[in-house]
């Protein structure tokens, strides 16, 4: 008797938490009993939802923050840190470009193309991850410039995902915003 009386206390009070910030309440199990055979009224049906068409693009989507704030409000073209890398060797800056390769194992690196220029980018300390999915998307990265030439177990790994040598221009990014 007692353990049905906590089991009860306890299935009342779960089903009176409110659901975290952001996500849907739970439809409820039994739906309200309707009177549709007693209402000689027709119930409206909703319109039909049409599939969007290979033309038709798709919806904006936010952008996806990953690790600190982007605060760096200029991009520098990788093109410029390349040519001058001595001078931007330890300085923090803001590129952009498309993701083409992800670490597939935690999403602890990336490769990021600019124009004709790529770069290899840590995550600051394995702090943050970029989503293994994230290759083809647009991305802005805040991070500091690393001199010396990459050659550690991420470098061989993105060499042999992307089938060529891993750039020679490295950032330890502190923050990633992906579209």
């Amino acid at each position: 008797m007692k353990r049905f009386a906590l089991f009860t206390v306890f299935a009342a009070v779960g089903c009176l938490r409110e659901p975290p910030p952001g996500e849907p309440a739970p439809a409820p199990l039994v739906q309200p009993e309707t009177h549709a055979a007693h209402d000689p009224t027709p119930t409206p049906t909703p319109p039909a939802v049409t599939p969007p068409t290979p033309n038709t693009p798709a919806p904006s989507v936010a952008a996806t923050q990953l690790g600190a704030p982007i605060t760096v409000t200029q991009s520098t073209p990788l093109a410029a840190i390349v040519a001058a890398q001595a001078h931007f060797s330890g300085q923090t800056v803001r590129v952009e470009g498309t993701v083409t390769a992800v670490c597939q194992s935690r999403g602890c690196w990336m490769q990021l193309t600019d124009n004709d220029q790529r770069v290899h980018i840590k995550m600051h300390g394995h702090s943050f991850f970029v989503p293994r999915t994230a290759s083809g998307h647009h991305a802005r990265v805040q991070g500091i410039v690393v001199s010396g030439n990459p050659n550690g177990h991420c470098e061989q790994e993105a060499a042999a995902a992307t089938g060529q040598p891993v750039a020679r221009l490295e950032l330890d990014a502190t923050g990633v915003e992906l579209d």
